[in-house]
């Protein structure tokens, strides 16, 4: 059984104390292929512990906010977390899925720009796909949107593959580090689901 790693929404709750969730739609999804999937919390950045499950990849998930956007304690937790987290894949060649607040994660890690933005939540897109990309034939991805925040421009290493008529970007990839990036939720439910499916498990090595 093959093991990927996952970060997690981080939440205070009303007594203080700092949480970590994650979608179980996440297990789901994972689910029918057997993939045991691990998620990560603050405790788990030892680099020796997390290289031993010899992961088939990392996915930076979504939920929170970017701490330089708004400025609450979980958002700078998160960031520094992922920030090892993302350092740690990259130096391994581990291939690495950025969802929603993972893709932007990755654009200011990289320093692109992000902007604020409108008519992205609870709303689905029709997206045109560059085939060559992905090596496959899939041309049209309709899609979920749940962000306030898009990423405008990428860096010279990532190939743009998907951008919506408002300038933002939905899908890109680096093939220089193995980061595929999605402004969508795979792990949610997408009328293109079937596709998507393929698009993952083809990154991340996976029959």
């Amino acid at each position: 059984m093959h093991n990927i790693l996952i970060t997690q929404k981080v939440f205070i709750d009303k007594h203080k104390q700092i949480n970590w969730s994650l979608e179980d739609s996440w297990f789901k999804f994972f689910g029918q292929k057997k993939i045991n999937l691990i998620p990560l919390n603050i405790d788990m950045d030892n680099k020796k512990k997390l290289l031993s499950f010899r992961p088939k990849g990392l996915i930076l998930s979504g939920g929170n906010d970017l701490h330089n956007i708004i400025k609450l304690k979980e958002n700078l937790i998160r960031d520094a977390h992922e920030k090892k987290l993302l350092k740690l894949a990259i130096k391994n060649k581990i291939p690495i899925l950025a969802v929603c607040r993972g893709f932007q994660f990755v654009a200011k890690f990289f320093k692109c720009k992000i902007f604020k933005i409108t008519k992205h939540v609870r709303s689905t897109h029709t997206l045109k796909i560059n085939n060559k990309i992905f090596g496959s034939k899939i041309k049209i991805l309709k899609v979920n949107s749940y962000h306030n925040y898009a990423v405008s421009q990428l860096p010279k290493h990532f190939n743009l593959i998907v951008r919506c008529s408002d300038n933002s970007i939905e899908i890109a990839k680096s093939n220089k580090y193995n980061i595929l990036n999605f402004m969508f939720h795979p792990e949610r439910q997408n009328i293109s689901q079937k596709e998507i499916n393929k698009i993952i498990f083809s990154h991340f090595k996976i029959r």
